[in-house]
């Protein structure tokens, strides 16, 4: 019993150490915010649409983002591709009634639940037969944005001025910000995109490079066509890990951000990241590949293993975590005048609330880069919430092993708007598939 107590003891400080170290360097690596001038090239932006079940707020998002089309300068010739999934409400129509003239609107029949994979392939083949069929590849910029997802003139006319100043870069994620921060958990998801996986972020195109988040995700489309999306749950992990074994540079601009829903309710929250969990699950498979591949440095290759491996490690450390506290606070009930317990118990409230305070800046240092402002107070109580919050978190890997080893690799949608065979539909469509 004495060895498994050491053990335990032993696993969880090294997380809790591995993890400090990681909010150490997130908050010392610091991205400078830098602006790019759209020049006279002409280039061609894709805004890519998957839409299911969205009969809600599909019609408000093209809107919106036609708006901001409409503001971008000329050598960008923008266009948007909604691609509806065989949605059983009533989004087609929602579609079709749309008077945007950017909308191009796809439709796949027959529709059998094959994730955002399939859906974007669908797009990019129609795209690259079709309305940039004629086109330079590398001059062709795919969007993917969710049916909730928003996006400024401004911060479209940087993404494609990035890809213009910089020929190698072949993907390019954006920050991601929560607009409808309405309740603890909504804010607490606001907090972890725009705080901890923000300058996580930064940390890597520091020392290796950026990693897809699905949402504000854009790709030349040379790549699209090399490097298809696949069937993952965790499309976007495995879009990258496939571009950097094919030698692509992929990077995050934390200064440009893509708006969002957040999920509202606690159930829909969890079965949304137990999906994500069993997606990195279904992309260990390429570990052995990253580890032999010259294309990536040694930072990458740790930083990566440890993400798509944490399904596993997070099975462990909660248990680890509960027995050393157990052990701490019992010994230290029972031997207060004596040994070094309660003194750890101690340290570890310490880093704690220093972890918190360290997050809050985090927080307000990636606000300030998009001109936005959050208090220290606020931030700060954000990062005591948090811990909380990561307790949920820390719940899901055990239900998506569960499904993995049961073989439950079905597709579960992220809902918005609440708390086959591709078919054109509208007569700007010249294709039918």
């Amino acid at each position: 019993m004495r060895i498994l107590i050491t053990i335990a003891i032993t696993i969880s400080s090294l997380f809790y150490l591995y993890f400090l170290l990681t909010v150490i360097l997130v908050n010392h690596y610091r991205q400078p915010v830098k602006t790019y001038v759209k020049r006279e090239r002409p280039y061609q932006l894709f805004i890519v649409i998957p839409v299911l079940n969205e009969e809600l707020i599909i019609g408000r998002t093209i809107e919106r983002l036609s708006a901001e089309l409409a503001k971008l300068p000329k050598s960008i010739h923008a266009q948007i591709i909604a691609v509806d999934d065989d949605s059983k409400d009533q989004s087609l129509r929602k579609l079709a009634e749309s008077q945007s003239p950017y909308l191009q609107i796809l439709h796949r029949a027959g529709n059998r639940r094959l994730g955002k994979g399939a859906v974007l392939n669908t797009a990019v083949d129609y795209v690259k037969t079709t309305l940039a069929a004629n086109t330079d590849p590398k001059t062709s910029i795919i969007g993917v944005l969710d049916a909730d997802a928003f996006m400024t003139a401004h911060d479209l006319t940087q993404v494609v001025a990035h890809f213009e100043a910089e020929p190698k870069m072949a993907m390019l994620q954006t920050g991601v910000l929560i607009n409808n921060q309405q309740n603890w958990l909504t804010k607490m998801q606001n907090f972890e995109f725009m705080g901890i996986n923000n300058a996580t972020q930064q940390l890597r195109n520091q020392l290796g490079a950026g990693i897809a988040s699905g949402n504000g995700q854009f790709v030349r489309l040379q790549l699209a066509q090399q490097n298809p999306w696949g069937n993952s749950l965790l499309e976007d992990l495995e879009f990258t890990l496939r571009t950097w074994l094919l030698g692509g540079r992929t990077v995050f601009d934390h200064h440009l951000v893509v708006e969002q829903e957040a999920v509202t309710q606690l159930h829909p929250f969890f079965r949304q990241r137990v999906r994500w969990c069993q997606g990195a699950v279904q992309c260990m498979h390429y570990l052995p590949a990253l580890w032999r591949s010259k294309q990536l440095n040694y930072f990458q290759k740790i930083d990566t293993s440890f993400w798509i491996l944490m399904p596993i490690t997070g099975c462990i450390i909660p248990i680890t975590s509960v027995i050393t506290l157990i052990i701490l606070v019992s010994r230290s009930l029972t031997n207060w005048h004596v040994g070094w317990h309660h003194l750890a118990i101690i340290t570890i409230v310490a880093i704690t609330l220093l972890v918190c305070l360290l997050l809050a800046n985090i927080l307000q240092r990636n606000y300030a880069s998009i001109q936005r402002k959050v208090p220290l107070l606020s931030a700060f109580w954000q990062g005591l919430s948090f811990q909380a919050y990561l307790l949920i978190v820390g719940m899901t890997p055990y239900v998506a092993i569960y499904r993995q080893l049961h073989g439950r690799t079905d597709w579960t949608k992220t809902h918005h708007g609440t708390g086959g065979t591709p078919v054109a539909v509208r007569s700007r469509l010249k294709r039918s598939f």
